[in-house]
């Protein structure tokens, strides 16, 4: 449950000079219990960086890895087009005849 604030009918206890600001109810409580967390490892303990890199490598990154380089050369044809016409844009600049 979520701190709710107190409405217009409380605030009239308030001094005239008061802030209108909200008053919060501090008696928050947790929508779910934490009686059963202590803390500590996860339930797979020796999980290694090294462990989780060589799992994902070899299951996951198999299938993404057609569908990323396709994008990556789309990315790079599109970033060398950008190149290309920028150095042409630049040549027909300085090659023009002066004024």
């Amino acid at each position: 449950m979520k701190p709710s604030a107190l409405g217009n009918e409380q605030r009239r206890h308030f001094p005239p000079l008061a802030p209108p600001f909200p008053v919060l109810d501090s008696n928050y409580q947790t929508p779910f219990p934490l009686d059963h967390f202590y803390g500590g490892p996860s339930e797979n303990p020796h999980a290694s960086f090294l462990t989780i890199s060589r799992k994902y490598f070899r299951y996951e990154a198999r299938r993404n890895f057609l569908a990323e380089a396709a994008f990556f050369l789309v990315f790079a044809a599109a970033l060398a087009l950008t190149f290309v016409s920028g150095a042409i844009a630049i040549i027909q600049f300085l090659t023009r005849p002066e004024a």
